[in-house]
């Protein structure tokens, strides 16, 4: 008689993968988040004002974004292992040497560095991904990974006021920055680009991921002419760039907003400034389930972009009804609900880069990255010019930042009407041509 042949299940090493990403996404988000709330500490120690401060902010954001297309493209060449190494030693070091500031100029120096160091980290996540998780779980990988992400920013209030309680301020940065340095070594260590190159995974699970990727065994090369002339690479930009600059009130002056319209102050203050962030992080999660559950069903057309639409239209009304409401705790829940709604359409975004990135997914997202955190440079003074000209008798209007805040989700939800995740965009149409007759472009 015949035996039946035993089943061998797939391993999980890939959810293994999975934990170091979203332990460095929450890591680079702690790093990135703590300055604001120590940034009133630095200002009166420093004699910096808040428009000198504006340009800290500016600082990182600006050198993050000049080099996110170089780290994603060079992770694409060379293989995130390396350069995600790379990225965590620069950043860790010039996190540390925040605390070493003597002046305003020192401090920008020191930010704009930090900013070089942290770029290209999020691109080489996503391509690391990429190289783990067929299209069917993207959403839900890079969901986990924001979330993480949003929850490091989450608790970064309650670090950093715990930490400079004992250390100073200048203490802080410099745990802040062994920590990343703790990390690295172990992923270095543990961490393989593909299922191939890993020890770990069996034959099942190598061939579950691979044979949702669609993989040629020559890729073709990237083609920067097709890929910058494409509708949806370019509307996909505009969407970003709009997210972070209507969301880096969370990473930048919303101390100051809650302090200054709220009249919040200590443990309410950090809670309230953490809170966004927080159910940001469960937004993230979710948004990434229900994305690749609305692939399955609707297809990538308006399985990604319908959920984008819709989140980033409901963050700007509530921005909105944050100002309208007198009650400071019922504000604060509609800046949550503001965030949740945004952060909903977090793991769309990146998944989007996956899926019209292919191979060059690291490229992809590193140049969405790059023109999105350009809003972020924009923003930080931008907002704090407008709360000064719009407010009496000396007193900022922080009101302002929530208005201009709904204007960029608004043009955010407006630029996902216009993005199409269906088709891969950066190969000559001769070789996508030919590698869609394959079915290389699942």
């Amino acid at each position: 008689m015949n035996q039946p042949v035993p089943v061998v299940r797939p391993t999980l090493v890939r959810y293994g993968v999975l934990g170091w990403l979203c332990s460095l996404s929450m890591i680079t988000y702690i790093d990135r988040v703590c300055i604001k709330q120590v940034s009133g500490d630095i200002q009166g120690d420093l004699g910096l004002t808040k428009e000198e401060f504006g340009w800290v902010f500016s600082a990182f954001a600006l050198s993050y974004s000049l080099l996110e297309v170089p780290s994603g493209w060079f992770g694409d060449r060379i293989g995130p292992r390396k350069v995600l190494a790379r990225i965590v030693v620069c950043w860790s070091a010039f996190t540390a040497l925040t605390g070493a500031a003597w002046n305003w100029l020192s401090l920008v120096v020191f930010r704009f560095l930090f900013g070089a160091g942290e770029a290209g980290a999020y691109p080489n996540i996503a391509r690391a991904l990429r190289n783990w998780f067929p299209y069917r779980q993207r959403g839900q990988a890079q969901g986990m990974l924001w979330m993480f992400g949003r929850w490091g920013g989450a608790i970064a209030p309650l670090l950093i006021g715990a930490l400079t309680s004992v250390f100073g301020w200048r203490g802080a940065f410099f745990a802040f920055g062994m920590l990343g340095v703790a990390w690295v070594g172990g992923f270095y260590w543990w961490f393989r680009d593909t299922p191939r190159e890993h020890p770990a995974p069996n034959d099942a699970e190598r061939s579950w991921i691979e044979g949702g990727l669609g993989e040629s065994a020559k890729p073709a090369p990237l083609s920067w002419a097709a890929m910058l002339a494409s509708p949806t690479l370019w509307f996909l930009c505009l969407m970003y760039y709009s997210s972070n600059a209507g969301w880096c009130l969370f990473i930048t002056w919303d101390v100051e907003y809650l302090q200054g319209a709220r009249g919040l102050t200590g443990m309410p203050l950090r809670l309230a400034s953490g809170a966004p962030l927080f159910f940001g992080g469960v937004a993230c999660m979710l948004g990434g389930f229900l994305t690749d559950n609305r692939v399955r069903v609707w297809g990538r057309r308006w399985g990604r972009t319908a959920q984008g639409l819709i989140a980033y239209f409901l963050g700007g009304v509530f921005f909105l009804v944050a100002v309208a409401i007198d009650d400071v705790w019922l504000s604060v829940s509609a800046l949550c609900m503001a965030s949740f709604a945004k952060d909903f359409a977090m793991a769309v975004s990146w998944s989007t880069c996956l899926d019209i990135g292919h191979r060059y997914s690291g490229t992809v997202a590193g140049f969405m990255n790059m023109v999105g955190n350009l809003g972020t440079v924009v923003s930080p003074p931008l907002v704090v010019w407008l709360a000064g000209v719009t407010g009496e008798s000396g007193e900022r209007n922080w009101n302002a930042a929530l208005y201009y805040s709904a204007l960029m989700f608004f043009i955010a939800s407006f630029g996902w009407a216009f993005i199409n995740p269906r088709r891969v965009i950066v190969y000559a149409r001769e070789d996508r041509e030919r590698l869609e007759a394959e079915g290389m472009l699942k």
